[in-house]
């Protein structure tokens, strides 16, 4: 059994109402928006860090390595999402994002997502070492990890 959830672990909260268009057949939220959701959920917090120009998505130096999601309830049109946020690990080059979509109402644990990302230099096409900066600022966003 997993243990309760606590939001104060989760430095950043992303909202999300479902929309029919987002649901398939069985009236079910297709699982590839649950992805989509955490793209909103991490660069949310991006832009509150002042990390990188919005108009220029390479000023971020950040490429997605893996991405993972696992669904634990249905999610259905007109259901409301929190997606709670905070960085699990951070290391020299990558840091994970882990995110917990809560369903507002009942209060039920969704789904579980990590991302991890990885500096990189995309005129050298290659990793490199977080800048101190953004480690401070991602510092900000820690949790205990689960």
């Amino acid at each position: 059994m997993r243990k309760a959830f606590d939001p104060s672990q989760y430095p950043h909260v992303f909202c999300r109402e479902i929309y029919l268009y987002e649901t398939d057949a069985f009236g079910h939220l297709n699982n590839v928006n649950f992805i989509a959701y955490m793209e909103g959920a991490r660069f949310d917090p991006f832009k509150e860090m002042d990390v990188f120009d919005p108009r220029d998505l390479f000023s971020l130096g950040l490429i997605l390595a893996r991405i993972e999601c696992d669904y634990e309830e249905v999610v259905r049109f007109g259901d409301r999402l929190k997606i709670y946020s905070r960085v699990a690990k951070l290391g020299s080059s990558s840091f994970t994002l882990e995110h917990l979509f809560v369903r507002e109402g009942d209060e039920k644990v969704v789904a579980r997502g990590k991302a991890v990302l990885v500096a990189f230099d995309y005129k050298l096409n290659q990793p490199v070492t977080l800048s101190p900066e953004l480690v401070e600022k991602l510092s900000r966003y820690r949790g205990a990890p689960r």
